[in-house]
């Protein structure tokens, strides 16, 4: 399944909203924007996974590869909206308690 990335500037903050699959064969396309944002040190770059079915271990590594970047300067890496089975598979991962995560897009510029 293909996945769209949809990128939203927030003042200095970025946000991008994705939807479909994130697995290996789309993973690098949401890299690619995530790398350019932790290149331009945003303070605050929010990933809404609201419309993402599914995600696999490459998806998972890119998220962990952007926050690492934006650990690297004090930025902040915040998903938001996470589906029960995208949620669950942080879960199973123990990945739940490394992200910032948040329940809704609006918790998430709250944040």
């Amino acid at each position: 399944m293909a996945m769209k990335v949809t990128r939203e500037e927030i003042g200095k903050d970025v946000l991008f909203a994705v939807e479909g699959s994130v697995d290996i064969a789309t993973s690098p396309e949401l890299r690619g924007e995530l790398r350019l944002a932790v290149e331009q040190k945003r303070p605050r770059i929010i990933v809404d996974l609201a419309g993402v079915t599914f995600v696999d271990s490459s998806g998972l590594a890119t998220l962990i590869e952007a926050l690492q970047g934006t650990g690297r300067y004090d930025g902040k890496l915040v998903l938001c909206a996470l589906g029960s089975t995208v949620l669950g598979v942080f879960q199973l991962a123990n990945l739940d308690n490394i992200f910032k995560i948040a329940a809704s897009r609006e918790e998430a510029l709250a944040s």
